[in-house]
Parts: structure tokens; sequence; C-alpha cells
């Protein structure tokens, strides 16, 4: 009966401990939204780690001062929603929502969504108030991709599409005859248009399958200097305004890789650098090892890449340069894809650029094993 007694006495002390650990003080204070209340004169009575890291100042410094003396908060216009907007001083029970900008202590402005829970007398008078205040750059990042990707794929696909209408249109007329030169031309112009549009759902189709995990490596070894040959003439028959040329040392070694996805890699690298080097000349792919990696670099002289940018170009739907100002088409999943099949094959992928001077892009994969080769 003793140790019956004694266990029943171990596990209230462990229920007693969960339940203490458990409280909403505690949970609400390792939220990781941040979160204050207030009482009735707009004292901070409850200040969280989350909410602490957003405004800058620590939790001890935060209890007892006035909410609107941490959290400041403006709108687009740069007008302090604590003086103009402020639920708290409405004298009304509820709950209600503000978006705005929080300035934090380092000078910065963060776009953040607000949620009080207020509640009053009958009087009007404050009684106690929570805000929830979460950081809404992610969502709003979110936003900003769901829009990019809607504007460029429409853009991207009208244009193929018309083209093809178009030519197929003006062969089908039955008021007209066309040479058979003519109709040879036209007939290439929308194979080329249908396969720049198969391309693109190619391309849209393996995104979400990276996306999704549901990609996987058929591994063989890879001839790189023979591969990067096969797509730089492939590429070249289709672009009269610049030179591409490889280069490979002579025991450069055999790696372990999928060769169409390998393929998938230098062709967007390629048609990259083609493509942001309006002004031609030379693309420039060069291959190098070491006891451990091999690299392939694929240089242009074209227009460079800013800063800000090259830490952006590989998220998915980002284009460098200001919005409408882009030097060429295209939907921003090239270098995503890139990056995503080079991580897949173990390897890292990055970008040394100047604006004016062109870009070097380079990625690395392990080597192979003497065994394995």
């Amino acid at each position: 009966m003793t140790e019956q007694h004694s266990d029943s006495t171990e596990f209230d002390s462990n229920s007693q401990k969960q339940r203490r650990r458990m409280t909403p003080g505690r949970a609400l204070a390792a939220s990781a939204d941040g979160f204050m209340a207030l009482d009735s004169d707009r004292r901070i009575t409850l200040f969280n780690r989350a909410l602490s890291r957003l405004v800058g100042t620590s939790q001890q410094d935060a209890i007892g001062r006035h909410c609107f003396e941490l959290l400041r908060v403006i709108d687009s216009n740069g007008v302090s929603l604590c003086d103009s907007g402020c639920p708290l001083t409405r004298g009304e029970d509820g709950t209600f929502d503000i978006e705005g900008l929080l300035a934090t202590s380092d000078g910065h402005t963060l776009a953040v969504d607000l949620n009080f829970s207020v509640s009053c007398d009958t009087d009007g008078t404050l009684k106690t108030a929570v805000v929830n205040v979460r950081d809404a750059g992610n969502l709003r990042q979110v936003d900003h991709i769901r829009s990019v990707l809607l504007a460029s794929i429409s853009h991207e696909l009208q244009t193929p599409i018309a083209i093809i209408k178009a030519y197929a249109s003006t062969l089908s007329r039955d008021d007209a005859h066309w040479s058979p030169e003519t109709i040879r031309e036209k007939l290439k112009s929308i194979e080329e248009e249908s396969d720049r549009l198969s391309a693109l759902v190619g391309r849209l189709l393996l995104t979400s399958r990276l996306e999704a995990g549901a990609v996987s490596l058929n591994l063989m070894l890879v001839d790189l200097p023979n591969e990067t040959r096969r797509v730089c003439k492939r590429l070249a028959e289709l672009d009269e305004t610049h030179e591409i040329v490889s280069s490979f040392p002579a025991d450069f070694p055999a790696v372990m890789g999928d060769p169409e996805k390998l393929d998938t890699v230098l062709t967007n690298l390629i048609e990259n650098a083609l493509k942001f080097s309006p002004d031609g000349g030379t693309v420039a792919i060069e291959g190098s090892s070491s006891d451990e990696e091999v690299f392939i670099t694929v240089s242009d002289h074209g227009v460079g890449i800013d800063t800000f940018d090259q830490e952006r170009l590989f998220e998915r739907f980002y284009r460098s340069g200001e919005p409408g100002q882009a030097i060429a088409p295209g939907t921003g999943l090239g270098l995503y894809i890139c990056r995503s099949l080079v991580h897949a094959h173990g390897g890292h992928i990055w970008v040394d650029s100047k604006p004016g001077e062109g870009s070097r892009f380079t990625f690395s994969l392990p080597r192979t094993s003497d065994e394995a080769a």
C-alpha cells in the first residue's frame, strides 16, 4: 500500500507541475507572436519575449510603462496610430484589428498586424486590455509573391498564345493563298512559340514538384564537359548575337548526378547569361576541381546584379531590378530551380557580380570517389 501511495503522490506532483507549466501566462509569454497585457492606466503588466525582440526593449524595462511609450506604430503616412486610431481610447468593449508600421529601436520599420481585446466599464472607462502583435512581413511577402506569379505567368503565357493564334488564323483564311515559303515561315514560328509555351509550363510543373519534395534523382556517372558542350551547341543554334564557349581541363573528373537535372541547371544558367547580356558578347562556361568538389562557372559581360538583389536571386519568382524595368522577360523561377537541383545533388550555388560588369554564377558538386568512377 505504501508503494501505491508513493506512485499516486508522484502522479499528483507531476500533474501539478504540468498545470504550472501550462498556465495561460506562461503560454502567452512563450508565444511566437508579440503579446502584452495592460491595466486600466494603459500600463504594461505582461510583455512577452517575442514582443521584446520586435520592439527592442527588455521585458524588465517594459513592465510598468505606458504602452504608447514602447509600441510606436504609425500608418503609411507616418501618422502615429497611438494618437489617432488606438482602440484603447474608444471606450468600447470588443476586439479590434489594426495594420501599421512598427518603429523599432534600431530606426527601422516593420509591417505588423495588431489585435486588441478591450474590456471597459459601463461608463467606457478602460479596465484591461491585451494586445497581440504579429509580424506581417512574411504574410505580405506571400501576397506579393502571389501577385508577381500571376502577373508574370499571365504575361509569359499571353505572348506565345497570341502569336500561335494569329499565325494559325492567318494560315486558315479561305480568301488567301500563301506561298510555300510563307507557310513554312509561319509554321516555324508556331513551332517555336509552342516550344516556348511548353518550356514555361514544364518549368512551373518542376517548381511545384520541387516545393512538394517530389523530385527524385536518377544518379549515374556524368561527363560534365561533354554535357556542357552539348547544351552550348543546342543554345548556340538558337542565338545569333552571342558566342558561347566552354573550357574544361583534360583531367576533369566525372561526377555522380542526374544527367537530365544537370542539363536543366546548365541550360537555365546559360540562358540567364544570354538574356542579361542584351548587347551580345561571350558567355563562357569553365570547369575546375578540388580534392572534394568540382566547380562549373557560367560568366557573362552583361548588365550585372546589384549587391542587394544578389541576396535574393535564388528565391522563387524574384527578379532583380525595379518593377516594370526588367531587362528580359521571365518568371523568376530559373535560378530557384537551379539552386534546388544543385542542393539535391549535395552541392552549392552562388553568384559574383557587379552592376555594368557582368556576372559569374558558380555551382559545385561533390567529387566522385575513384572507386565509384
